[in-house]
């Protein structure tokens, strides 16, 4: 009997009966039947289906969340930590709680773990590492924890409404270390415009996750909220101040907008428009790297 491909709902018990004519060598005798018969077991294991990691708080003081979904039996979950030299360590006596929950005929396994970074931990990548015996499967899923004194390669201008978070995370897919989101801003037309004309200026973080609330301002004027600042019958040069913020962290950027004199044409090419780290039409703009995934 072959069974290919195995589905959930081929377990259970099989049997195998053999029935065989024994005249005990005496032709002029009926034959008599003799039956036997061999049972088995068959149980279907399914490996897991699905591994997420979730971030669920900031600072040093961790909180994270991992979970395994679709596996039978339920599969097994541990936690690792690697060194920036690439040791990986099993983290000792962790503040946890587990939860198994049947979903149909499998299982969902959730795991949620507690810890405290060492004030010394520049970088410090926890795996969360899903096994599950009955199948030979393992699958890490990983979340990186990076110092700004490392991720910031550029200074944050200004900040306030808050302290800033002390470590941002980067979840990582496929084993692969991501770089942290930078805030981009655009300006249309231009960050260099002409006398007694406007400007809408955009603020944008691609690929971060949550995405980022935004404020604009600029002086002590209350702040406008939204992606966009439209500034109409500009006069002067101005500073003008965007604050990107998630759960994860926060980032403060200056945006110099300047008035040009007729001759603007040369300046007006949207193609310079670009992410905060080019500088050549923005004389020193600065960035920053805020929480991302």
């Amino acid at each position: 009997l072959e069974i290919y491909p195995t589905q959930l709902s081929d377990e259970g018990e099989y049997k195998c009966r053999i029935v065989v004519w024994d005249n005990t060598g005496n032709s002029t005798e009926p034959s008599v039947p003799i039956s036997k018969e061999a049972r088995m077991m068959l149980k279907v294991n399914v490996p897991p289906e699905k591994v997420e990691i979730t971030h669920l708080t900031s600072g040093r003081n961790l909180s994270l969340r991992c979970k395994s979904e679709g596996a039978k039996p339920p599969a097994d979950i541990l936690w690792t930590k690697t060194s920036p030299d690439g040791v990986e360590t099993e983290i000792p006596d962790l503040s946890k709680t587990r939860e198994i929950e049947p979903a149909g005929e499998l299982y969902d396994t959730a795991e949620q773990i507690f810890y405290q970074l060492q004030e010394n931990e520049m970088i410090a990548k926890i795996s969360c590492v899903v096994r599950h015996h009955n199948t030979n499967t393992t699958i890490y899923k990983n979340i990186t924890f990076v110092s700004p004194a490392i991720q910031n390669a550029l200074k944050v201008t200004i900040q306030r409404f808050a302290e800033p978070v002390l470590y941002s995370s980067i979840e990582n897919q496929d084993g692969q270390d991501n770089k942290a989101g930078l805030v981009k801003i655009s300006a249309d037309p231009g960050f260099k415009v002409p006398y007694n004309t406007s400007v809408t200026l955009k603020a944008s973080a691609p690929g971060i996750f949550p995405e980022p609330r935004y404020l604009w301002w600029v002086g002590d004027q209350t702040g406008i909220a939204g992606r966009e600042l439209h500034i109409d019958n500009l006069e002067e040069d101005k500073s003008y101040y965007v604050l990107a913020e998630n759960p994860l962290g926060r980032v403060v950027l200056e945006v110099p907008v300047h008035i040009t004199t007729s001759d603007y044409s040369q300046w007006n090419d949207s193609s310079r428009d670009g992410d905060a780290m080019v500088t050549d039409t923005t004389e020193g703009l600065d960035t920053g790297a805020i929480i991302g995934i």
